[in-house]
């Protein structure tokens, strides 16, 4: 099993959006060379591979980033 399906079904979508927030933040306002920040960044895409093997996309077609957040992946969700 994939590590990011391992991590789908050890967390909810709820909860794996919540961690993706946060290592997001952490991911974008840390410094290039810092080990906290590269490790927040790794773990974040960790996050993301879980969310789309449950099935969730991030943002529609047509949306601006600020539009867009993490859904039920659909037939207008950018894949």
């Amino acid at each position: 099993m994939i590590a990011g399906a391992a991590m789908a079904q050890a967390q909810s979508a709820d909860e794996l959006i919540t961690s993706y927030r946060a290592l997001n933040s952490a991911c974008r306002g840390g410094s290039g060379d810092d080990p906290r920040t590269q490790k927040a960044c790794a773990e974040r895409d960790r996050v993301v591979a879980g969310l789309q093997q449950a099935g969730y996309c991030y943002g529609r077609r047509g949306q601006i980033g600020a539009q867009m957040s993490w859904h039920r992946c659909g037939a207008d969700s950018l894949r």
